[in-house]
């Protein structure tokens, strides 16, 4: 994406207006939200800690600041002021304490705050030893250097710099330049709503977070009949709670507490093993909506939000909710149009986002950082006790090492190797197979495999201990994940238009089975079904 600066009025753009407006060198996951006064007061913080008291006055000297992200294994922020990024807030997971890594433009204001040295090095190498207690950086002849382990590392080679803007600015001021732009977008949305809705009655699904307001704002001004949805998970902060009651829905999906009955059988949700939305999420949201198929739901879904959703369409059909087309007017929103849309419309939104917490929905998402984790622990010592309590007997019947539970392991199945080369530790996979023209597999409830088996239209045999597999073994795992670890979640009941599954502890079909094999693929085990299996 990209950001525009107003040079004359040293103010973010969403668009740009004129020929004098420049872009913003940001990082292509940045998406830049206007920074609120808790995010100042940890900047703040963070700057007295390492350059000392008025540290923070040297460099911000003007009311408006965005805080965009930037790539990192954790939280990391790009500090966007007066036309240009001034430097990185990020939270250094080796340490578990936030940090500022200075830029060279912000080295105009603060360079005289920073240990220099008269060396030269290139980006990438090291020069010279630190000690603990060592300035975390320090400004050299031709760049910046980090303090990282026990070596200082340059960082950083200084190139041209655009100097920070000297001109007075507001978020009053950015809020009416804006302005014409943002109801311009405002117009686009409402007209997008119209086109799908044709009359028809929609669902909007209201999470509780900001980007939900907008969509739920959007919907009432274009005069459409609606309904609106909230699902609880169950692992909703309170704030939301209140937050939506105090809205009002009209249809609320309740997960009850099915999350914490699936954990023992499922263990902890992963970001590559993402059970809990189809527990906690998708079934209830099904069960609540499918009397009013075929329908339209509409959602706050923006593309800039993750790398994921970047390559989500405008309009899709979810094979979780069938009988429904979803649509996002939003998709192409930017975090600063939402914001600057909310206060040109004088928008209610939830506290939260006051606070400390950027993303909002279940607390326990594995998609959340560990400086996520470090702010709930804050603020709700008695919510994360209860997950911290689960994870630490979770590590400790499996032996884990202590640093797959501090850095968040439980994150992934299978992490990526940056994460592992923190920690070796990972977790194990409940079931062992082995593939060399048959399936050998151990502890198999042949009986409970017999009878699922007949959801598939797949042929396979089963002699003794072995599976004969004359068409799809990939199939046969899928059936093996669900007949040896079937939590009696109930998801697969749900989507079963033939009524041919019972449930009683473990699911099983009845003779009146087509083998459409729908329940498979909704099934949260069947699913993940290569991340439960060992295969050798």
């Amino acid at each position: 994406m990209r950001l525009y600066w107003d040079p004359l009025e040293n103010v973010p753009l969403v668009s740009r207006r004129s020929r004098e407006a420049f872009t913003v060198p940001i990082s292509k996951v940045s998406d830049p939200r206007p920074a609120f006064d808790w995010d100042l007061k940890l900047l703040k913080g963070v700057l007295e800690d390492q350059f000392g008291a008025g540290a923070y006055e040297d460099l911000i000297i003007n009311e408006v600041v965005l805080l965009g992200r930037a790539p990192y294994l954790d939280t990391s922020y790009e500090v966007i002021a007066d036309g240009t990024v001034l430097g990185h807030l990020f939270f250094d997971i080796y340490e578990f304490k936030w940090y500022f890594r200075p830029n060279p433009s912000s080295l105009i204001r603060i360079g005289h705050r920073i240990e220099r040295r008269t060396i030269q090095g290139r980006r990438g190498e090291e020069i010279g030893e630190a000690e603990p207690g060592d300035p975390k950086y320090l400004v050299l002849e031709n760049g910046i250097a980090e303090r990282i382990g026990n070596k200082y590392v340059v960082i950083k080679e200084f190139k041209k710099t655009k100097e920070p803007l000297d001109v007075k600015n507001s978020w009053s001021k950015v809020i009416s330049v804006n302005e014409p732009s943002v109801l311009s977008k405002e117009f686009e949305s409402i007209r997008m709503i119209w086109r799908l809705t044709k009359g028809k009655r929609a669902i909007v699904s209201f999470s509780g977070g900001k980007d939900s307001s907008v969509l739920l704002e959007l919907a009432r001004r274009s005069d459409i009949n609606f309904l609106t949805y909230f699902n609880d998970t169950g692992l909703e902060l309170p704030e939301t709670i209140s937050f939506v009651e105090s809205t009002g829905c009209d249809i609320i999906g309740d997960a009850g507490d099915s999350f914490w009955r699936s954990l023992d059988r499922f263990g902890p949700p992963a970001r590559d093993y993402r059970w809990c939305c189809k527990v906690i999420k998708l079934m209830p949201t099904y069960r609540a909506l499918k009397h009013l198929r075929p329908g339209l739901t509409l959602v706050g879904q923006r593309r800039y939000e993750s790398s994921a959703r970047m390559r989500s369409p405008y309009m899709w059909r979810n094979d979780w909710l069938p009988g429904f087309l979803t649509a996002a007017p939003l998709n192409d929103w930017s975090n600063l149009q939402t914001w600057l849309y909310i206060r040109v419309r004088n928008l209610r939104v939830n506290p939260l986002y006051f606070e400390g917490f950027e993303r909002l929905g279940c607390y326990l998402c594995p998609a959340s950082r560990l400086s996520d984790y470090m702010r709930l622990r804050e603020r709700y010592s008695s919510l994360w006790e209860r997950w911290e309590e689960f994870l630490m007997k979770y590590s400790r019947e499996r032996g884990y090492d202590t640093c797959w539970l501090t850095y968040g392991m439980w994150r992934w199945v299978d992490p990526p190797e940056r994460m592992r080369k923190l920690c070796g530790t990972v977790r194990e996979k409940p079931i062992k197979a082995s593939i060399d023209g048959t399936i050998s597999v151990s502890e198999l409830d042949y009986e409970r495999f017999i009878n699922l088996s007949r959801t598939s239209r797949s042929a396979m045999k089963v002699l003794e201990d072995r599976l004969i597999l004359s068409e799809d073994p990939i199939e046969a795992l899928r059936i093996l994940a669900r007949a040896n670890l079937c939590t009696g979640c109930g998801v697969c009941l749900e989507y079963c238009e033939r009524k041919a599954i019972k449930l009683s502890e473990k699911a099983s079909v009845d003779d009146s089975c087509n083998g459409c094999g729908l329940c498979n693929e909704v099934c949260p085990l069947s699913s993940y079904f290569m991340k439960l299996i060992d295969i050798s």
